[in-house]
């Protein structure tokens, strides 16, 4: 699959080595009662071909057909960033 990473709405270059994550939903006791959580925000890891900021506001196109709104939880190196999907939608 093709990932195209922009910033701010410039093109950056292809993502190396996607890997996204997604909690499933929990049980967790309040009270008393028992309610089921939302699952956690999606993360998502890759490496970026060019150094990216921490408040860069990034977004992935993946095969022309979806695109992730994300933010940057952690940076190593400008390159390695671990990212929180803020929103998925379809182009």
């Amino acid at each position: 699959m093709k990932r195209v990473l922009f910033d701010d709405g410039v093109k950056v270059g292809e993502v190396e080595d996607w890997a996204q994550r997604s909690d499933p939903p929990t049980y967790k006791t309040f009270l008393g009662k028992t309610a089921l959580l939302a699952p956690a925000n999606n993360e998502c890891t890759f490496v970026s071909p060019k150094p990216v900021k921490r408040k860069s506001k990034l977004t992935v196109i993946e095969d022309g057909k979806l695109k992730y709104e994300l933010q940057v939880v952690q940076l190593v190196g400008g390159t390695e960033v671990t990212a929180k999907i803020l929103k998925t939608s379809q182009v």
